[in-house]
């Protein structure tokens, strides 16, 4: 939704996406640190003049200072993350999540696909009640594995992106999984902040969807990963990709490490993630847990384990973009407000020939129309 006149809070935004401060963004724009201070406050109005050196300098469309408020922008965001998290890298991980979220629910709207559709009552649910009633609802059988999570999501009306932040490589990502579980958003999107190995992917993707389940009424953010709302989301991850049937019949407590790698090939996730999920059913002892981390870490399987687990390739995204404007880059940049080669990423499509031109060009060929 685009308002009439420029949103002051969008130069907040920007400064969030850039990772910058105010003053370094004050520097850019020519202008005083106070004066992008009050923009922001809402104490003077964002100036068609800053717009179009903002425009410029960022290589952003004017459309971007022109997307009017939201529920994303008062609602709190849910994190798979590790305790090292930096506070900065959050803002930009938060702030590229809203974009995304923003363009995924405009295009899903304009392409007619369906909106969000949970099987009533989850919210009351256990977490293992909750599991066998998603399963039931996307038609994956109760003890089978779930062929494609990203897929699941998808059928559900979630949106996926798998490398929500995209231009620095991380090999350990200290925020991974994010989403906005915040009722009235009728077109969520649940984003991976950077690609990780196969199994990391499908246990975050699903413990993102156990937010979605409680958490959709929260008011304030948890800032541990201990909280309650954490333990859940973990536990109903656990008993959506590792049956309680499948575990009993085919952990013991005498399974030695290597007898976990075939429920690894055949199930998607990590030997750990089986190990806790044994202990959270009672099927091992907390001593064989222990004793199974151990030679995790001495074998080296903590950073890298065996059996490579594909990683998935979601298709909603794209294919909502795509229907709805097609892959013209000026297209995207209209229905989105951001630049198109940021939404082409997201959508992991390459856009036509020609059609991403830069900000300059594109205000000369609009001038002489």
């Amino acid at each position: 939704m685009m308002s009439a006149v420029p949103n002051g809070q969008r130069l907040t935004a920007l400064r969030e996406l850039e990772g910058e401060t105010q003053g370094a963004t004050a520097a850019r724009l020519g202008i005083s640190q106070a004066m992008v201070s009050k923009i922001e406050k809402a104490e003077r109005p964002l100036g068609l003049e800053v717009v179009v050196r903002a425009c410029s300098e960022y290589h952003v469309p004017e459309g971007f200072f022109f997307v009017a408020p939201s529920v994303l922008d008062i609602s709190h965001p849910t994190f798979r993350k590790h305790s090292a998290a930096k506070l900065a890298d959050e803002r930009r991980i938060v702030r590229r999540y809203k974009e995304a979220s923003r363009s995924f629910a405009a295009a899903s709207a304009a392409s007619g696909y369906h909106e969000l559709r949970l099987p009533p009552g989850l919210e009351n649910a256990d977490v293992e009640v909750a599991a066998l009633r998603v399963r039931e609802a996307v038609g994956v059988p109760a003890s089978d594995p779930v062929p494609n999570v990203a897929r699941l999501l998808e059928r559900l009306g979630f949106g996926v992106i798998v490398d929500l932040d995209g231009e620095v490589a991380v090999d350990d990502p200290k925020h991974a999984g994010i989403s906005i579980p915040a009722n009235g958003i009728g077109r969520p999107l649940i984003a991976l902040a950077k690609p990780m190995r196969g199994e990391d992917q499908r246990i975050t993707l699903a413990h993102e969807l156990g937010h979605h389940i409680w958490d959709r009424s929260h008011t304030l953010p948890w800032t541990s990963t201990r909280s309650p709302e954490e333990r859940r989301a973990y536990d109903f991850a656990g008993a959506l990709l590792m049956p309680k049937a499948m575990v009993v019949k085919r952990v013991t407590e005498n399974l030695n490490l290597v007898g976990y790698l075939p429920i690894k090939a055949e199930y998607g996730v990590g030997v750990d993630a089986i190990v806790m999920r044994a202990k959270k059913l009672g099927v091992i002892s907390p001593e064989r847990v222990r004793s199974l981390f151990i030679q995790l870490s001495a074998r080296g399987w903590r950073k890298q384990e065996p059996v490579e687990v594909v990683r998935e390739r979601p298709l909603l995204f794209g294919q909502s973009m795509e229907r709805a404007v097609g892959l013209t880059g000026l297209a995207v940049e209209k229905l989105t407000a951001l630049p198109a080669g940021m939404v082409f990423r997201w959508m992991e499509r390459t856009p036509e020939p020609g059609s991403v031109v830069d900000l300059a060009s594109w205000r000369i060929k609009r001038i002489e129309r």
